[in-house]
């Protein structure tokens, strides 16, 4: 072989044209790659070529080559090439060349160790690595670094020793160098240490951290790029190992973080990396940062302080200091409890949106904005302060703090949008006030641009707010409304456009059927857009225009939208060969509002639905693209662009003729998620809605095997999404099939194992498909959302279909194990990366968190209901998590949650309760005199379930007067349900024991409380109750008859969930017999006869 040849092609290799590289590139292959000898040639070229192009390129080639021949060199050959190769490594001058060798001698060393040969290289490198020469001591140091980046375990067993020569390196006075490879070193080493068995050796460890931070802090003072990201990523590699690697320094880390990010005199790409490195510390240490004390205080001030410097040309895609502090705001709020970050950042928001700088007042507001969808919950709790604020900003003189409070807006109301109903007139006055102010023309550009800024902002926040606008109130701004943004559905900016289209949308959502006005002159403007399709813009702007009519299909109802169904689907069936991932999404979504508006009459479309998301479904996830550092492609043994796919990043295969394919394809993790896992993810989304809204018998028969059989693999894909709308759709297609079954037999399923009856082998089929699935998920998911998901899919499955998905071999033994170890906090999602099997003992929690806990609790809740009495012996299983709950004295959630589990378990046990009286009573009776009153109206509502089902009389009547004393000042408040639950405890206490109740005294306040306006499922009992006293001949409900009629007419209108089929049938009952008693009753109601069917 001509070594001169082969330099030449190497170089040729490396030219900016593709048809002469996959030229050169064959001729390698077949004429040098194939032959073992290619590999000596190119180590000649490393220690003799004097073109660095060459050398460098012959290094990263012949690593690619080491796993194919270095096995077949002559045994006697090797130790003169090593040296030949380590001693070109030291000679080399150019520092990517000296990397690429460096990893070369680590994979020939790697290959060698494994047959015990080499011995003497990590001996040699240690002594290098302490010579007086700085470059003997940098080239040593990479050549350690490489062979911990490829096998650290190449160094089991001397962590002590390396690490002694680490205390060295890491402070080498004359060599930046050598202390990055040595700190990079100490992050390739991490795997090795296990904190159990190797204390001397994590002692030793820690002793190093204050250095690297010293090495962080030079790079930084230095202004050095590359070895600035190289620090930051090796302590970002800390928080993929266990906590206990960090020890004690994790607070300090963390503080040093915060005041660099906060330090303004730093690069802003630097303070961006500090900050990205505090959000993933929250993410995978949320609990250590909960236990230290005002740390999550002080990152929210500093996150807000740092926001202040938000600019307002600043482009949504850049990573500045200001996006980096929303980033870490947007994780507290996911991670910590709502006091540790919703609180501090409540007691500053009002000098922050009332201050004289406009910077603050942007902070503000988007800080608000950002840290709502992690604190739903705690921040509706607080909108009578803060929305005060956001509408005052909204009609700020400022455009830009103008700007952010619609942002800010829009992103409280896509969590929280019913809570800021009663602002609708002031939030709607200021949208339209910024709508008609940003349509003036301006001859100022950069005016004009800010103008589409904000239109785009008010069509995004009426298409947040749509959910929590009363169509009465929108009445008064619909035309108005319609018109302008109508209007933009003709701006010459696309993206305007697409905001328009998806306001639009909203409005029509939040007036439902009094849309219909307004209809056809929508459908006029919006129908071109269906079949445009000769740009990316167009096709963006055909997608949201998409999403927009579906919206208004479910607006206006079947009938109205029917002559639109034919043309609009064969529109979205074209749409699906656009070669555009985000237009097939939207006619996914399409037919899910399609199947919803039209049920079974959706039929005639499904065969080419279920094509359309059969063939996403079927998707090969296409590659991405990752520039990568000259470094990196040496890391990866390539100079091309590494390919990557989904969430994990594979290092793609050389093709079918580079003979050199590698076995093991090397995986990174986290690198993004490609756009074929979120067009799957969509896909088997609408999968479970069309199944389980527009699916007869027939069709479930025709497709539904396919689907499981299609879907049920990628509950193990590596994107979350995928797996969470996995096994929502298998769980969701049971329950379709189940009620299938139902309407086929005609009957309904019964409590309790084992079944009372057997339920169709298809189903029992199913049930095993998705139990499977479940499970192998469900005990070891770290995501937290999959788990929730999870969580809500079971418990709703179990109510709605009952036991028989339980019946199979131990899958009710082990959902309860998985249940027991969410409930005390021990599941993997509910700890901290790397420290699994521990009950978490914290104060508070983070809403993310609790709500794992609060869909556990309602699958332990769905249990009770499939098993009935059976469940009693479970309860012994869940008792004393549940009672810790509701005996926390740290968050009401817990107890009000907790309460609520006790009162809902005792309804479905029934009299099987009746052992455990004594003790849930005594708590119940504490809890009847909380101060919260979440936790007092699920007490009323418990201690009525446990007295009714009980029959452990001689427990709890001693302390009926009691209870009834609690009960009564709650008839008189009307938040959190009390009234109702309290009515319903009441008639639960007089249908057990009528004669212990003063029923005088209390019958006249209980009607005055009719009809119930919250809690309608309270009407069973109170109603039930009613007609029991009725039958009896009661005196005192016979007197209050003429009170009663109205409200039975109230009861009997709409809202028609008011009651249910049973409650509803024994209204009618009472309606009846006061009829057949005295037809009088009714001469001034006489629409009561009629409502109840007498008429």
């Amino acid at each position: 072989m001509d070594k001169q040849r082969l330099a030449a092609l190497l170089l040729e290799s490396q030219v900016p044209d593709t048809q002469k590289v996959k030229a050169v590139t064959a001729a390698l292959q077949k004429n040098y790659y194939v032959h073992p000898e290619s590999l000596l040639l190119l180590i000649e070229l490393i220690a003799t070529e004097p073109n660095v192009a060459i050398r460098q390129q012959a290094a990263i080639t012949a690593n690619r080559l080491v796993e194919k021949h270095w096995e077949n060199i002559a045994k006697e050959q090797k130790p003169a090439v090593r040296e030949h190769l380590v001693q070109a490594t030291l000679r080399e001058q150019s520092a990517a060349c000296r990397h690429a060798e460096s990893r070369l001698i680590a994979s020939i060393a790697t290959d060698d160790f494994e047959d015990g040969q080499w011995t003497e290289l990590i001996p040699a490198l240690v002594q290098l690595a302490s010579s007086q020469n700085v470059t003997e001591r940098e080239v040593a140091s990479y050549i350690i670094f490489s062979l911990l980046e490829t096998n650290p375990t190449n160094f089991a067993g001397e962590e002590l020793k390396i690490l002694d020569l680490f205390t060295r390196t890491i402070r080498d006075p004359q060599s930046a160098d050598v202390r990055i490879n040595t700190m990079m070193s100490i992050g390739a080493m991490l795997l090795i240490f296990d904190a159990e068995e190797d204390e001397e050796p994590v002692t030793a460890l820690h002793t190093l951290i204050p250095p690297m931070v010293e090495v962080l802090k030079d790079a930084v003072t230095a202004g050095d790029d590359e070895k600035i990201s190289q620090a930051f990523e090796v302590f970002q590699q800390f928080l993929a190992y266990e906590s206990s690697l960090l020890g004690g320094f994790l607070k300090d880390l963390i503080q040093f973080m915060i005041d660099l990010a906060a330090n303004t005199q730093a690069e802003d790409e630097v303070r961006s990396q500090a900050l990205a490195f505090l959000a993933q510390t929250v993410r995978y240490r949320r609990m250590k940062i909960q236990g230290m004390k005002d740390m999550g205080q002080q990152l929210t001030h500093k996150a807000m302080l740092i926001l202040t410097e938000i600019d307002d040309d600043e482009d949504e895609d850049d990573m500045s200091p200001a996006r980096g502090a929303l980033a870490l705001l947007d994780q507290l709020s996911g991670d910590l409890p709502p006091r540790q970050v919703i609180v501090p950042l409540l007691d500053v928001l009002p000098q922050f949106v009332t201050s004289e700088n406009p910077g603050y007042k942007k902070a503000g507001v988007l800080a608000l904005g950002n840290v709502v969808e992690g604190a739903p919950d705690f921040i509706a709790s607080q909108v009578k302060s803060i929305m005060p604020h956001v509408i005052n900003l909204l009609n700020d003189a400022d455009l830009g703090v103008r700007h952010a409070a619609l942002i800010g807006l829009s992103r409280l109301a896509d969590d929280i949008a019913e809570e800021l109903s009663p602002y609708s007139e002031p939030l709607m006055t200021a949208l339209v006030k910024n709508l008609q102010a940003a349509m003036a023309p301006s001859p100022d550009a950069k005016q004009t641009k800010k103008n589409i800024e904000i239109i785009r902002s008010v069509c995004g926040a009426l298409d947040s707010l749509s959910e929590g606008l009363d169509s009465e109130f929108m009445k008064q701004y619909a035309g108005e409304l319609v018109t302008n943004i109508g209007a933009l559905v003709g701006h010459e900016d696309y993206k305007v456009k697409v905001a328009a289209s998806g306001a639009l949308g909203a409005i029509a959502e939040s007036l439902g059927e009094d849309f219909k006005p307004y209809f056809e002159q929508t459908m006029i403007a919006l129908g071109p857009y269906l079949a445009i399709k000769e740009s990316e813009e167009d096709l963006a702007l055909r997608s949201g225009v998409c999403d927009s009519i579906g919206r208004v299909a479910a607006a206006v109802g079947a009938q109205a939208f029917q002559p639109y169904v034919v043309d609009l689907m064969k529109s979205s069936e074209e749409a699906l060969h656009l070669d555009n991932s985000r237009l097939r999404e939207s006619s996914f979504i399409l037919w899910s509002s399609l199947a919803k508006v039209y049920t079974k009459e959706f039929a005639p479309f499904l065969p080419g639905v279920f094509a359309g998301l059969f063939q996403s479904l079927e998707l090969e996830e296409e590659e991405i693209k990752l520039e990568l550092t000259e470094d990196e492609k040496g890391i990866v043994n390539t100079t091309e662009e590494i390919i990557t796919a989904g969430k994990r990043v594979k290092i793609k295969k050389p093709t079918e003729e580079d003979e050199m394919e590698d076995e093991d394809e090397e995986d990174w993790e986290d690198y993004g998620v490609s756009p074929e896992a979120l067009e799957k993810e969509v896909a088997i989304e609408i999968l479970g809605d069309v199944i389980t809204h527009a699916c007869g018998a027939a069709e479930i028969k025709e497709y539904l095997k396919k689907a499981i059989e299609m879907i049920s693999p990628l509950s193990e894909h590596t994107y979350e999404g995928c797996r969470k709308a996995t096994i929502a759709t298998l769980w969701r297609a049971y329950t379709r099939v189940w009620q299938l079954y139902e309407e086929e037999s005609g009957s309904s399923w019964e409590p309790g194992l084992p079944l009372k009856q057997n339920p169709d082998p298809a189903l029992v089929e199913l049930a095993e498909i998705v139990t499977t699935a479940t499970l192998h998920l469900w005990n070891e998911e770290a995501d937290r959302s999959v788990v929730t998901e999870i969580n809500r899919n079971v418990a709703a499955t179990l109510k709605e279909a009952g036991p028989a998905i339980l019946a199979r071999g131990e899958v009710l033994t082990e959902f309860v194990s998985v249940l027991s170890s969410l409930i005390t906090r021990s599941h993997p999602c509910q700890q901290d990366l790397g420290d699994e099997d521990e009950e978490q003992e914290v104060e508070g929690t983070s809403e993310y968190d609790w709500l794992v806990i609060d869909t556990a609790l309602d699958v332990v809740i769905g249990l009770a209901a499939a098993l009935g009495p059976n469940f009693a012996e479970l309860w012994k299983i869940f008792e004393k998590p549940i009672l810790k709950f509701a005996s926390s004295e740290a968050e009401n959630i817990e107890r009000s949650t907790g309460v609520g589990v006790i009162a809902e378990c005792a309804a479905h046990m029934e009299a099987a309760v009746s052992p455990y009286t004594q003790k849930l009573l005594t708590l119940l009776l504490k809890r009847l005199s909380d101060p919260d009153q979440e936790t007092r109206s699920n007490a009323a509502y418990a201690a009525g379930q446990l007295i009714y089902h009980s029959t452990d009389s001689n427990t709890y009547l001693p302390h009926y007067e009691t209870i009834l004393q609690k009960l009564e000042p709650m008839l008189q408040i009307s938040d959190a349900r009390l009234k109702d639950n309290a009515a319903g405890c009441l008639c639960r206490m007089i249908m057990a024991h009528p004669d212990r109740v003063p029923l005088g005294h209390v019958l006249p306040a209980l009607v005055d409380l009719l009809p119930l306006k919250e809690d309608y499922e309270e009407n069973s009992p109170v109603y039930e109750c009613i007609s029991k006293l009725y039958e009896s001949g009661e005196p005192t409900i016979q007197s209050l008859t003429p009170k009663l009629i109205p409200v039975l007419e109230a009861v009997l209108s709409p809202p028609a969930e008011q009651l249910d089929d049973e409650a509803r049938e024994i209204v009618r009952r009472i309606v009846a017999f006061l009829y057949n008693a005295n037809a009088g009753l009714f001469s001034g109601n006489p629409n009561v006869l009629k409502l109840a069917g007498l008429a």
